[in-house]
């Protein structure tokens, strides 16, 4: 094989493509790498445009970019292409090219020599790496507003401060123009927890975006305002007033059973993606922990402070009335009385009807004591058969008015096992008028010991005082009240 022959073959069968055109980009000579690159013959390629053979993108930026840069530079290195393959593939090229003139001949013009390498592994294993970096991006993000979410919700204490928490992690999520977030209530209407606007309380059986989603349990999207005038012509008018052309509303379900909603607007058209959806999920999945959190600790608390037979204040919660009560007196204030209620007659009771039948007793007494006692005034259960009611600013013939009230309820007949079985009910009445610091007993004799601490009426030596009234009472024969003043 000659040299000629050997560097023609060389020129055919190079590991690469190459190419020659003229200085306005006509392809002149092409060798047989190339032709099998891009699938054409010899015929298709030489005498045409090299630009023919690129992309709509890559077209573009041959002619701004590349060109421009060649003929200022006289060579460009690792320029990216893409060429247009006949079965609408396209393949992705590296290019060298040098611009070679010829100074043996002044009438040549130049030649720009192309090297061409396929670049489909490189670009391929960028544009992974390059999805790879957007979803460690994407994670990243997740997880920074969920961390975020946690701490806010971490700190709410109230279901207000749950809805802000919740409306500020779904703004970070989607770049909402406006976020609310709408809770169920006790009579079933969807109230806003946070936000400015004021949209006041939305009755579940309205047709609308929000009730829609509550109902169905499934999340709502309309993605721009035709959407939203074809499903929800109602809403659509108020959402146009606030400049809102897409909504995507997310129920809030707590174990099966919707409780909200999450609702974002958006300022253009716009569909949230999969992922999105799937991170708001997680931040109301999130708010419903902390709910229940909050709903357990309300239960805890209310559960500590009330009676579990009866439902009534229980002694932690009456001293604590009490103690509020004599700490905060001032010298204008009528007085505040303790009045302690024992039922005559109810080991009887409970031995004819057992403890079931007693505590349905119990029940109907308390319910008659808490109807028969003033607004305001605190009326609880000590244990046992024992009651006990606070009354604040009031006079002595003021409360013994309430505690006759009280005897008298008690002694009502009580219906059902224990109709024909008499209950009556020991009262006493320990008073303390406004401004007085001193130990006198009242002419009851009921023989009460001092009633202060230091010169001052404490809330545990009022109920002693009113606990010895009441044993006084049972002493003078039962079903009647004994008064004490201190």
């Amino acid at each position: 094989m000659s040299p000629v022959d050997q560097a023609e073959g060389l020129f055919d069968h190079a590991p690469c493509g190459l190419l020659s055109a003229t200085q306005g980009g006509v392809v002149t000579n092409v060798n047989e790498t190339f032709l099998s690159m891009v699938g054409a013959t010899r015929a298709e390629v030489v005498g045409h445009y090299l630009i023919e053979r690129l992309t709509r993108g890559s077209k573009l930026f041959y002619e701004t970019r590349f060109m421009p840069m060649l003929r200022q530079q006289g060579h460009a290195s690792e320029v990216a292409f893409d060429f247009q393959l006949s079965d609408a593939r396209y393949l992705s090229v590296f290019v060298n090219a040098v611009v070679d003139i010829d100074v043996s001949d002044e009438n040549s013009g130049a030649t720009i020599r192309f090297a061409v390498f396929d670049a489909t592994v490189r670009r391929t294993y960028e544009r992974d790496l390059l999805a790879a970096r957007r979803a460690a991006e994407v994670s990243e993000r997740r997880v920074r507003i969920l961390q975020t979410a946690t701490t806010g919700f971490g700190s709410a204490e109230t279901e207000a401060d749950l809805g802000a928490a919740l409306s500020e992690a779904a703004e970070a999520a989607t770049d909402a123009s406006r976020v609310g977030v709408w809770l169920l209530d006790g009579t079933g209407q969807l109230v806003r927890t946070q936000g400015s606007d004021h949209v006041g309380r939305i009755p579940i059986d309205v047709h609308g975006l929000l009730v829609d989603a509550l109902r169905t349990a499934t999340t709502i999207s309309c993605g721009d305002p035709a959407d939203l005038e074809a499903r929800y012509p109602h809403d659509a008018a108020d959402l146009r007033a606030r400049r809102i052309q897409a909504v995507t509303v997310l129920p809030i379900i707590d174990d099966g059973t919707p409780i909200g909603v999450l609702a974002c607007g958006f300022g253009r058209s716009r569909t949230l993606e999969a992922a999105t959806l799937e991170l708001l999920e997680s931040l109301t999945e999130q708010a419903v922990l902390v709910r229940q959190r909050m709903r357990l600790r309300e239960l805890l608390s209310y559960q500590s402070l009330h009676d579990a037979l009866t439902g009534m204040p229980n002694r932690l919660s009456l001293q604590r009335r009490l103690d509020t009560l004599l700490t905060r007196e001032t010298p204008d204030r009528e007085g505040v009385a303790l009045i302690f209620i024992d039922l005559d007659g109810f080991k009887a009771v409970n031995d004819r009807l057992g403890h079931r039948g007693g505590d349905l007793v119990l029940k109907q007494v308390s319910q008659r004591l808490s109807e028969v006692t003033r607004a305001g005034d605190m009326v609880g259960r000590l244990g046992g058969d024992e009651f006990l009611l606070i009354c604040e600013n009031v006079d002595e013939v003021s409360v013994l008015d309430i505690a006759e009230r009280l005897r008298v309820a008690v002694r009502q007949p009580f219906t059902g096992e224990a109709a024909d079985l008499p209950l009556s009910a020991s009262v006493g009445v320990s008073y303390h008028r406004a401004g007085r610091e001193d130990n006198t007993v009242g002419s009851t004799g009921s023989g009460s010991a001092d009633g202060t601490s230091g010169g001052v009426v404490t809330g545990e030596a009022l109920i002693r005082l009113a606990d010895e009234a009441m044993y006084e009472s049972k002493r003078a024969g039962k079903d009647r009240y004994t008064f004490v003043q201190v």
